[in-house]
């Protein structure tokens, strides 16, 4: 199967595009914001379909050529559900599949008579893997990605993540577009934490010689839309700390394959506690790696992609047994529970005093959450009492699944 692709961003030509291809399909690329017409490229290569992640000024490019060559248009909606109204809906409405990251706008397009279907962000691990250290990114904690301080949540992500350890003198560099200096945006940064623009093929080096890799999300409500950004950064090995969302707590296991925060304060405590326990991060970092090669690649993607594509084409239909071999992460067991730390006030939470050089920590299984991929492992009965029992958990190549939350006040122990 011949497919065209109407644009050359990363998450198409290191992602989906490649995967596609290793199946044995013919793929070609084209930027068409870029260009006058599609046409030229239609008559030289002749696809069977042409797939299109969205654009503000691809439409008139696209219709009503390919309705007049009779040639489908497979529609990734990577906006949704924030541009869904005047983005993916006009798209949708010209589409003979859709496809979308966000399992909450099923329904949306359902009320709209349009079947689409999900199709999560992911990671090519012939792409996303170990890099070598770049003295270039050679900070405690970088963020790469723009300012994008029209979406609420990224202005949440900012407050929570990025804006404490800017204000507290942390060593932190920001890659991204110029938005981040310019005081009409919501939130600036001073000029010595911006470091200018990073090339996405820059980021497997970023991963391996930063200490933390920050996460913001544009989408803080969604079950499984987050940041493409997330798969990447756990391919690539980094260590990843990130604004919490339902996604993210959904899809990983805090402080197993990646950390999260939901307060500037947990942010605070998070970075120093990591900073201080680089075994700790490699370990986390190893861990993501796994749990992203295993479950969210692209290969695994396209596959659950083809059913739909194969309707769409009368060219003979196959699909060749393509042995793809990834590189291979140092730890590749799977998912077993986490260490949890509660304070009494929340159901879920951590503690750590000012004198303690490590949080405190009891362990408890989490809710379990239908419909989507999770692990259920229940944890084992018993009591622990002691900072050297806590460091065994962590260290354990079965802890407990659960998550660890810091606080200021000490709280009692329990082992559930």
């Amino acid at each position: 199967m011949r497919i065209l692709f109407a644009n050359t961003a990363p998450i198409v030509k290191y992602g989906i595009g490649p995967a596609l291809a290793e199946l044995g399909h013919e793929v070609r690329y084209v930027f068409l914001d870029q260009e006058p017409s599609l046409e030229p490229y239609i008559d030289e290569f002749k696809p069977d379909i042409v797939f299109n992640d969205g654009g503000t000024g691809r439409m008139p490019k696209l219709f009503p050529l390919l309705e007049q060559r009779g040639i489908p248009h497979v529609y990734w909606a990577i906006e949704d559900p924030a541009s869904f109204e005047d983005l993916s809906l006009p798209y949708a409405k010209k589409s003979d599949v859709v496809f979308t990251p966000c399992v909450e706008s099923l329904a949306d397009y359902r009320q709209h008579g349009i079947t689409a279907h999900l199709l999560m962000f992911a990671c090519n691990p012939n792409y996303h893997r170990d890099g070598a250290p770049d003295p270039r990114f050679n900070q405690d904690i970088i963020f790469a990605g723009n300012n994008y301080s029209y979406h609420p949540a990224r202005q949440r992500g900012v407050a929570t993540v990025l804006q404490p350890l800017i204000e507290q003198g942390y060593d932190v560099r920001v890659f991204g577009n110029e938005w981040w200096l310019d005081p009409n945006q919501a939130y600036t940064i001073p000029v010595q934490n911006y470091g200018g623009y990073m090339a996405n093929e820059d980021l497997p080096a970023a991963c391996a010689t930063a200490r933390i890799i920050l996460g913001m999300h544009s989408i803080d409500t969604s079950r499984t839309m987050m940041s493409m950004r997330t798969f990447e950064v756990l391919g690539c090995g980094g260590f990843y700390l990130t604004q919490w969302t339902p996604a993210i707590e959904e899809l990983f296991i805090n402080h197993y394959h990646l950390v999260w925060s939901k307060s500037p304060e947990e942010t605070l405590d998070l970075v120093k506690f990591y900073l201080q326990h680089p075994e700790l991060r490699q370990k986390i970092a190893r861990q993501g790696q796994a749990e992203v090669y295993r479950k969210h690649t692209y290969q695994q993607r396209v596959r659950e992609t083809l059913p739909y594509l194969q309707k769409l084409t009368p060219r003979a239909f196959y699909q060749p047994q393509v042995q793809v071999a990834f590189p291979t992460p140092a730890v590749a067991a799977a998912p077993p529970p986490v260490v949890v730390v509660q304070q009494e006030a929340l159901p879920v939470s951590a503690s750590m005093d000012k004198t303690s050089p490590v949080p405190v920590v009891v362990v408890q299984p989490p809710p379990v959450k239908p419909g989507l991929p999770s692990v259920r492992i229940a944890a084992a009965h018993g009591k622990t009492t002691s900072l050297a029992q806590v460091y065994s958990s962590l260290f354990s190549p079965l802890p407990s699944r659960g998550t660890i939350r810091f606080s200021r006040k000490p709280v009692r122990i329990k082992l559930y």
